[in-house]
């Protein structure tokens, strides 16, 4: 399988570098790469303007001069693409708790080593392998919705007898039970924050008294009864992720 990588930095040394190893990887793996460079964070922007979802990777820079990895980032997941998997490459570690709000997939610190790339690598390739079965087939009587789930931000009861899925992209209704869709999901990162809604740990930015906050801007009903199961297994969670991050 080939996938489509995109290698953005201010310093063509350091993309040679990447390229490099990356070329070393696929010849210790025979798995290909097509590689495209960026010298500039704007270039990559305007690239997923004229071209939706491009990449199954981007290596990202974090400090750039024209703007800022996280900011790319950012604009990147907003356009949306949400399955693109970005490894940040930088010189600076304490950068890494801010990556969570662009859900990076990886952190990688320079100088670059093939060592250190290839075990990110591995990762990485075997979360976008899992992303492909990561999906919930909703049968309905004019034919089967297929949800895929890493673009799932919340389900929510309606006042019909529907359910609403909020998605990156688009809000729709689906005829189902949040009962029985919080216990088949339990093991896909989602949670019942209230007994109105599941919520996709993935896009949780913010926990209030009563009310969640997602990276989208969304807010929903959160159960006081529930707050510290809610917090104590968004914790492992995040726990989880920045293990496999490092």
């Amino acid at each position: 399988m080939t996938y489509t990588v995109a290698v953005c930095d201010d310093d063509q040394t350091q993309i040679d570098i990447l390229k490099n190893n990356l070329i070393r990887y696929s010849i210790d793996t025979d798995i290909d790469f097509f590689i495209d460079e960026y010298i500039s964070g704007e270039l990559l922007i305007e690239k997923y303007k004229s071209l939706k979802s491009p990449y199954d990777i981007i290596f990202l820079d974090m400090e750039m001069p024209d703007i800022k990895g996280l900011d790319v980032a950012a604009a990147i997941r907003e356009l949306p693409d949400r399955n693109v998997s970005i490894a940040f490459v930088t010189s600076y570690p304490e950068y890494m708790q801010d990556s969570f709000d662009v859900q990076a997939s990886q952190y990688i610190i320079k100088p670059v080593v093939y060592e250190q790339l290839a075990k990110k690598l591995d990762i990485i390739l075997k979360c976008i392998n899992a992303s492909y079965t990561n999906i919930k087939v909703i049968s309905e009587k004019s034919g089967e919705r297929v949800l895929y789930l890493d673009d799932v931000i919340c389900i929510e009861t309606e006042k019909s007898s529907k359910l609403i899925v909020t998605t990156i992209s688009e809000t729709f209704l689906i005829t189902a039970k949040l009962s029985d869709l919080a216990k088949e999901l339990s093991d896909k990162d989602f949670i019942s924050v209230h007994r109105t809604c599941l919520a996709n740990m993935k896009y949780i930015r913010k926990f209030n008294a009563d009310s969640l906050e997602f990276t989208s801007g969304k807010t929903v009903n959160l159960s006081r009864r529930r707050l510290p199961e809610v917090k104590e297994l968004f914790s492992k969670y995040v726990s989880r992720k920045m293990r496999t991050n490092q």
